[in-house]
């Protein structure tokens, strides 16, 4: 069955294949009558001529006329044949371009008739909607007529064609799928010819997602800028009715404002960061960077924070290892990660940061003692504002950017970053970033070294 062959429908008749039949009817009706003509006036202007000569000259005359008509039939045929040939050769092109579009479409395209049943459908479409493999040309449709209902049976879907075939409009609709993932596609119905009714489905899959991460993330965001703005609020109508001339207690609720006054800040400049980060706006500047010694002046600006939970930072980095960053953005992934290994870390308990080659490339491990991160709450720890269980931590420190912006700083090094952990045993943090080339020198020679040695002792 060629899925097509509706194509022949669409294409014009020319005035060759349109008026052949008529044409031949007219070339001999006149022939015809010319031989009566004929035969009137021979008979008028020669009554004395013999009979024998007369039949002589009628079986000329018909052989004459029925040449020149016969001529003419088969000169019209043989246009008719070339023209049918041409019509022939275009609708093949045709269905080769129209072959090729669908089998290259992403989206799926389904055709059905008034009586609902399955006409043309795509690759894309047969992996939308349950249908069985297609036969020979690209788009064909089963050899046995396949009602649309069998290939779904969402309401949804049924209903967009059926409204479409009776009242010659174009109808949307939203369609999920079950399984694989819950793709949803909307679903763009529209009349084709007098008969038929022709649907695309449209994937939106990635496109709600982002809708929701978008509500989600104002929801959080607000929710953050909420408790700051209420202390600040309540803190000054407090100093307004007359405590701010209470000079034992005033104090208190100006550093309350400046806490949440800070807070607020930070909230706003890691949304700032993360954004032009995002956006590609971000310019690194890329240079051998030390390892031992960003992790030293980072560790040392956290350890007066970690001393008062008595939290020890252990730090072991070789003093040649040096990685291809961006000084500032490389100290900033590592004050994310060590302070939020503080954060959810157990009092008395420790960080552990380590760097090494493996393969390569640095790899710099942040290790804590904390109470660890459970299976569901892994695989989103990266996202923005997504926070764990508060039981986690001591208080309900940050908004849950840090982590985000560490995973885009360090893709935009050209490195990955993932999480391990288990509840109750604390988390692991690994991070791989390219190595200098100084660095990377180093390491096979060393390597060499290595293997040299083991050969020797061999």
């Amino acid at each position: 069955m060629n899925s097509f062959s509706k194509t022949d429908e669409l294409l014009p008749r020319t005035s060759h294949t349109k008026g052949l039949v008529p044409r031949v009817w007219l070339a001999t009706f006149a022939a015809v009558g010319l031989f009566a003509v004929f035969e009137l006036v021979k008979t008028i202007l020669r009554p004395d001529i013999s009979i024998i000569s007369s039949h002589v000259i009628t079986v000329i005359a018909a052989g004459v006329l029925t040449f020149f008509v016969s001529r003419y039939a088969l000169s019209r045929y043989q246009i008719a044949l070339a023209e049918a040939d041409r019509q022939a050769r275009i609708t093949e092109e045709s269905n080769r371009l129209l072959s090729g579009i669908l089998a290259g479409m992403r989206e799926g395209v389904l055709i059905v008739n008034s009586d609902l049943d399955i006409v043309l459908y795509n690759d894309a479409c047969g992996l939308i909607v349950k249908l069985p493999p297609r036969e020979g040309v690209a788009g064909a449709a089963p050899s046995t007529p396949l009602h649309l209902t069998n290939a779904t049976r969402d309401p949804d879907v049924n209903n967009a064609f059926h409204q479409t075939l009776n009242q010659r409009m174009t109808v949307g609709a939203r369609f999920e799928t079950i399984g694989g993932g819950g793709r949803v596609y909307k679903l763009s119905v529209a009349p084709l010819g007098q008969t038929l009714a022709v649907g695309v489905f449209f994937e939106i899959t990635e496109l709600e997602r982002l809708e929701k991460v978008r509500r989600e993330f104002f929801a959080n965001l607000s929710h953050e800028l909420r408790t700051p703005l209420t202390v600040i609020i309540a803190s000054a109508e407090t100093l307004l009715e007359g405590a701010i001339n209470d000079e034992e207690n005033r104090m208190r609720f100006v550093e309350r404002l400046h806490r949440q006054a800070l807070r607020m800040s930070e909230l706003v400049r890691d949304i700032s960061d993360l954004s032009a980060i995002e956006s590609g706006e971000i310019a690194l500047s890329i240079e051998p960077v030390l390892l031992s010694k960003a992790i030293a002046d980072v560790a040392s600006l956290l350890e007066p924070r970690a001393a008062e939970r008595s939290i020890i930072i252990r730090r072991d980095a070789p003093g040649g290892l040096a990685v291809n960053a961006d000084r500032s953005r490389l100290e900033q992934i590592l004050f994310n990660l060590i302070d939020n290994a503080m954060k959810f870390n157990r009092d008395g308990g420790s960080v552990t940061v380590t760097a090494r080659v493996a393969g390569g490339q640095a790899r710099i491990e942040v290790e804590d003692t904390g109470v660890g991160i459970s299976a569901s709450d892994l695989p989103r720890i990266f996202e923005r504002f997504y926070r764990v269980d508060k039981s986690r931590s001591r208080k309900p420190e940050g908004a849950g950017l840090g982590l985000a912006i560490v995973k885009h700083l360090v893709h935009a090094h050209g490195g990955e970053i993932t999480a391990t952990s288990e509840i109750g045993s604390g988390s692991r943090f690994v991070m791989i970033l390219p190595l200098a080339s100084s660095a990377k020198e180093n390491h096979e020679v060393h390597e060499a070294r290595e293997e040299t040695n083991e050969h020797a002792g061999q």
